[in-house]
């Protein structure tokens, strides 16, 4: 059972008795100021007065009178900490091989100086053209290319530069590590095995060296007792890791399964410790994310904290750890044996995190009302203390029940964007689109319609630390209304009617038949006061009818405008002519007079009387309203004379237009031109045409420029190959 505790300094021996050891006595000397560490920083403690480091932190050294941590996802977080009140000491990023107890080793180009953090006095030896590999018990350790073969050295005050013997000379890949006081940790491959050593300090000679066939040799995780050495092997064709323990100066062999391929591992007394490394980045449960001890004499088992980032050993024989305990908290933990033999923890440090999965910063959430025409996009965005979280989010829209939703499944990796100071985001901003009811649709999403949202958030730890975190909460989604836009969604809909009189969109399907008995439908807008956008029909005697958008792709019941519009031969809608703010109407007569009818907002009388506004319109056969094509406020209107040509109109707000200016010519092929408004999202009108002899629909992407009102034509799938006599 866990004992937890605030840990309280012992009687620290001085750091200098470790150096002392290999570099002799009277080695130490007061440095210069060093590259590799800057001024200590004022102690950091949490309220209950236990030293805190900063979140994510993890151990990488622990000496006699501190320790050495890292924040593993940002490189410049390494810093040594003083136990006894907090003071912290910064590194620059130094390899974890070049770190010992309180002690850094810094490498120059023919000098190696070792550092101590605790007293901040340093040793300094010559060591030739040698790379720095390592750091072991105060003894800094060089590799040297010489005559195709490799050496090892080691350098101390005391002994001067001395060749490590007992190492092959084809040995490759070496790498020294701190054991103890008095033994380093070596790794190294020769003839294609890899091998696990203890290097003697006082002779620097290699003793206990264990070939290790089943190896992964780019892991160096090997722990060093007093009278044991382990490591972790891994066998590809089984997929299977291990632990392997050797009884020192004998052949005693132990083999205890593990479940990854790179457990941490360490002794504690005659307890085997080991832990999968991270297991609260891990998105499935496992018994071994549990710090897990194996008495080697006895068989017994046990299990500390809940999940664990790194072991190391202190030179007193107990070990830190950073990891967590549910319901005690994140940071670092001193594991010792009590006086039952029985491993406890007592709490060293605190990152005032929690160990289980938690909201860690302000999470950016929806806004009670979100406006699509000044912002795209919804944040849903929640910062977790755990990388291992499986996310999903829903949007789902309370009249249709349409819906977004997204699952993310701790895919971030250390370093990467995902990764904030107060944690790992989750989420994603949404942008205005619902899913499709059928994912084979070519046509994936739809816009968001306006109207109220709920929105909900799950995160679940994968590893199963605590809780499911669940928030939910709602939002309103409006737009200003669209001309062309029938299903309420802020995005422009074609209307088109077939030959047997069916009047169907793609978005909405089917509306209804009976439409071929009339010769003219106009989409308006929203000239009725719905908000909705409306149409106008004509029928074959001239009586002119209205129908107002319900919002959801179809229309309400038909209201009379008036009779005698058959004297018309054009008509066209949905552009503000004057200024009002509402869709108008424009309606040439057979003998080119051009009229405007000014919109209401009154459904019983949707148009004000009509006002004469031009003449000469008779010289065009097709004449369409777009919205404000060229900038300058006012709806436009474009016309196409009888040889294909077509004219721009710009209009001026107050029922006119200016002169015309000439856009091209070709425009004959196309049976019907529609303002469509801005059918890309891009900010800018656009204009589709219908061309009878191919059945597509074709887009002409507006540009915002008077004398280029349009791009390139580009072919849509909106109603692709279907029979259809008429379009609005």
């Amino acid at each position: 059972m866990i004992s937890l505790r605030t840990h309280r300094r012992r009687t620290a021996g001085c750091a200098a008795t470790v150096l002392a050891v290999t570099l002799g006595a009277g080695a130490l000397t007061v440095p210069a100021a060093g590259a590799a560490t800057s001024p200590a920083t004022g102690a950091t403690r949490t309220q209950d007065g236990i030293v805190k480091v900063p979140p994510h932190s993890t151990i990488l050294a622990a000496g006699r009178a501190g320790f050495i941590s890292t924040n593993d996802y940002r490189l410049d977080s390494r810093a040594w900490i003083r136990y006894e009140d907090g003071v912290r000491t910064t590194l620059d990023h130094i390899s974890r091989n070049h770190l010992a107890g309180d002690s850094v080793l810094e490498c120059g180009s023919t000098e190696a100086t070792v550092r101590n953090l605790a007293t901040d006095t340093t040793v300094t030896v010559p060591k030739g053209s040698g790379y720095c590999i390592g750091l072991a018990g105060g003894a800094a350790f060089t590799r040297l290319h010489s005559g195709g073969s490799t050496a090892l050295w080691m350098h101390t005050r005391a002994e001067g530069s001395r060749q490590v013997t007992g190492l092959p000379a084809g040995a490759t890949d070496i790498q020294v590590k701190h054991g103890d006081a008095v033994h380093g940790l070596l790794q190294y491959l020769a003839d294609g095995v890899l091998h696990r050593a203890v290097i003697d300090l006082a002779t620097a000679t290699v003793t206990e060296d264990h070939a290790a066939p089943l190896a992964d040799r780019w892991m160096f995780e090997v722990a060093l007792s007093a009278t044991r050495i382990a490591w972790a092997e891994y066998d590809p064709a089984s997929r299977k890791a291990y632990l392997v323990v050797h009884t020192l100066g004998g052949d005693e062999k132990e083999i205890v399964p593990v479940a990854v391929t790179s457990p941490q591992v360490e002794f504690l007394g005659d307890w085997l410790v080991h832990a999968t490394s991270y297991g609260a980045d891990k998105l499935t449960p496992s018994p071994y994310h549990a710090l897990t001890f194996r008495n080697l004499k006895t068989g017994a088992t046990a299990t500390l904290l809940d999940h664990v980032k790194d072991i190391v050993a202190t030179p007193e024989g107990d070990l830190l750890v950073s990891g967590g305990k549910l319901g005690t908290g994140d940071g670092v933990y001193r594991v010792s044996l009590g006086q039952d033999g029985m491993p406890a923890a007592a709490f060293v440090a605190a990152s005032g995190y929690p160990a289980e999965l938690a909201e860690v910063h302000e999470p950016q959430l929806p806004p009670t009302t979100v406006d699509f025409d000044k912002s795209r996009s919804v944040p849903l965005i929640q910062y977790f203390n755990h990388q291992g979280v499986k996310f999903t989010g829903t949007v789902r829209h309370v009249r249709t029940g349409k819906t977004f939703s997204y699952t993310q499944n701790g895919f971030f990796e250390a370093g990467d964007e995902g990764y904030y100071p107060h944690g790992f985001w989750m989420g994603e901003d949404w942008y205005g689109h619902l899913d499709a009811q059928n994912p084979a649709d070519p046509k994936a999403t739809v816009e968001a319609y306006n109207g109220a949202y709920t929105w909900e958030t799950t995160a679940e730890s994968g590893a199963g630390f605590g809780p499911a975190i669940e928030r939910s909460g709602t939002f309103t989604v409006k737009r200003a209304p669209k001309p062309h836009d029938f299903d309420d969604n802020g995005s422009p809909d074609l209307l088109a009617r077939d030959a047997s009189g069916v009047l169907s969109t793609p978005d909405a399907g089917t509306i209804g038949g009976g439409w071929q008995i009339y010769d003219r439908i106009e989409a308006t807008g929203n000239i009725a006061g719905s908000t909705h956008a409306d149409i106008v029909a004509r029928d074959r005697s001239g009586v002119l009818w209205l129908y107002q958008g319900n919002g959801v792709g179809g229309f309400a019941g038909r209201v009379k405008v008036g009779g005698g519009w058959q004297t018309y031969d054009k008509l066209t809608g949905g552009s503000d002519f004057t200024g009002d703010g509402r869709p108008d109407l424009v309606a040439a007569d057979k003998t080119g007079v051009l009229y405007l009818y000014r919109a209401t907002g009154n459904a019983s009388a949707p148009f004000a009387a009509r006002k004469r506004i031009g003449s000469g319109w008779g010289v065009y056969n097709q004449l369409t309203a777009t919205g404000n094509l060229a900038g300058a406020g006012a709806g436009d209107l474009v016309a196409r004379d009888k040889d294909g040509v077509l004219w721009l109109y710009l209009g001026k707000g107050d029922g006119t237009f200016t002169g015309r200016t000439r856009v091209t010519s070709g425009w004959g092929r196309y049976s019907e031109l529609i303002g469509s408004g801005d059918y890309d999202n891009d900010g800018k009108n656009d204009l589709l045409a219908h061309e009878p002899g191919t059945g597509t629909v074709y887009r002409f992407p507006g540009t915002g420029l008077r004398t280029t009102p349009f791009e390139g034509r580009k072919a849509t799938t909106e109603f692709k190959g279907g029979s259809y006599n008429h379009f609005a």
